[in-house]
């Protein structure tokens, strides 16, 4: 159980990290295009990293919860780079292949975890629930 909690708190952990690169990024779209990443970018793509690499000592699982910061950060990029705009953003066309490719990655990365967690819960004798 106590597994279980930390799991859920490292995801918790990655969906506000994503939301600060989510936030990051929209500094970095401009009219001027793409431009170089901020210290907010980098400081929230650290503590996703330093997330993924707990999740993965913790559940020995190599990219534990990575799938939620990417959901968190490519769904409303997707969003606005595929809304119509009557003057296009330069760099919208590259935002939406980058955030579609995010997107399906974390789906499958999402479908992946949720099939091994599903598979421990069945492997695990003490998880089964005993009648009296």
């Amino acid at each position: 159980m106590l597994n279980l909690a930390v799991a859920f708190l490292v995801r918790l952990l990655q969906a506000a990290a994503g939301f600060l690169l989510f936030y990051g990024i929209e500094g970095m779209l401009s009219s001027a295009g793409l431009q170089p990443p901020n210290i907010v970018v980098l400081i929230s793509l650290f503590a996703i990293v330093l997330l993924a690499v707990a999740a993965w000592r913790s559940e020995r699982r190599p990219t534990g919860g990575l799938w939620v910061a990417g959901f968190v950060v490519a769904l409303p990029l997707l969003l606005q780079s595929a809304s119509p705009r009557s003057d296009p953003v330069p760099g919208a066309p590259v935002v939406l292949a980058i955030s579609s490719a995010v997107l399906v990655l974390s789906f499958v990365g999402a479908v992946v975890e949720a099939r091994g967690l599903l598979a421990q819960v069945r492997a695990d004798p003490s998880s089964r629930s005993r009648s009296v």
